[in-house]
């Protein structure tokens, strides 16, 4: 028999789903950390920042299932595109951030990768490729083509240890940016203060505003999102944090700040309850799966609320299997 889970429940847990089972899978280490001069290229009304400790991954024999699994779709496309370019992301590139931000042509996405690169051989290999070609700033901008949507995407070098990618203005931005010193995200009033909370501590973490969280659960379920009771608790979010981090054992996390406590309260519980019964729909078929749900913790403390998963590695591959997280 399958359990069937009322839409609230279901939305509420798989929320914490997408959050918190993004699972780093490497030998133990400690995070990169993502420096504030890259944080500060990234625009202050960005809804979304992520990062990805690339080095650190790479040792995992689960990898290529979490690299396709947590990267954009985008930011994977032009991994396989820079191989033309001259630009092998597996050798040069060690660590990956990227943004999201909210305009009026829709949700546009910025990058930087950091590691080594050589910005004039691959100059010239996009001028080979009659790749369309700008000055901004002072640095070459190489055309990259466009999504469906019809967004233009652009790539760029603002020096050799940073290779910037995304939507064409924001690309032009950033470069505008580094040159004239002006805002950038640490000056996010939102988001900035929550950076030490995961930043220098977990190899893979992000940050999401009310907007951009509520896309992540929206996406997972939209049918369920839909719904009065849902959308209230959506609406009452102000940030959420998803981290994860090893110790002799895999432990995710994620935090949500609501707009008050009861508030918070309300999330709690749904979340609570909706562990339980997705372990219990778990456990005929998927007892592993069960156990690793029933250990997870949800804290309530003021008007936030922690939501934690200790998992062995016997776990590992299981919870790979099931990871419902979206990547725009």
């Amino acid at each position: 028999m399958t359990l069937r889970f009322s839409p609230v429940v279901r939305a509420a847990l798989l929320a914490c789903l997408a959050a918190i089972l993004v699972p780093l899978l490497a030998a133990p280490a400690s995070a990169q950390n993502l420096p504030d001069a890259t944080i500060g290229l990234y625009p202050p009304e960005a809804g979304e920042l992520a990062f990805a400790d690339l080095h650190t991954l790479r040792q995992s024999p689960h990898y290529k299932i979490l690299h396709d699994s947590y990267v954009p779709p985008r930011l994977r496309q032009l991994e396989t595109q820079a191989l033309s370019m001259g630009i092998d992301f597996e050798a040069q590139a060690q660590q990956l951030s990227w943004a999201y931000v909210a305009s009026q042509s829709g949700v546009e996405l910025i990058s930087i990768a950091e590691g080594s690169f050589n910005p004039s051989s691959v100059a010239e290999h996009a001028q080979g490729m009659k790749l369309p070609l700008s000055e901004v700033a002072g640095h070459t901008v190489i055309g990259m083509g466009q999504n469906e949507a019809g967004q233009g995407f652009a790539l760029a070098f603002p020096d050799s240890s940073k290779l910037v990618f995304g939507t064409r203005n924001q690309v032009e931005a950033m470069l505008n940016r580094a040159v004239s010193g002006a805002p950038g995200f640490l000056q996010n009033q939102t988001l900035a203060p929550l950076l030490t909370e995961a930043n220098g501590r977990n190899s893979i973490w992000s940050v999401m505003d009310q907007r951009f969280a509520a896309i992540e659960i929206r996406a997972i379920a939209p049918d369920a999102a839909g719904r009065p009771e849902v959308q209230t608790l959506l609406n009452n979010l102000r940030a959420a944090i998803a981290r994860a981090s090893l110790g002799n054992d895999l432990s995710s996390a994620a935090s949500f700040i609501c707009s008050d406590a009861n508030q918070a309260a309300l999330l709690a519980a749904v979340a609570q309850a909706g562990f339980a019964l997705y372990a219990t729909a778990e456990a005929n078929q998927n007892p592993d799966m069960a156990a690793a749900l029933h250990s997870a913790v949800v804290q309530q403390s003021g008007d936030r609320v922690e939501m934690t998963l200790s998992l062995t590695q016997s776990q590992i591959g299981l919870l790979l299997a099931h990871s419902v997280t979206p990547r725009r």
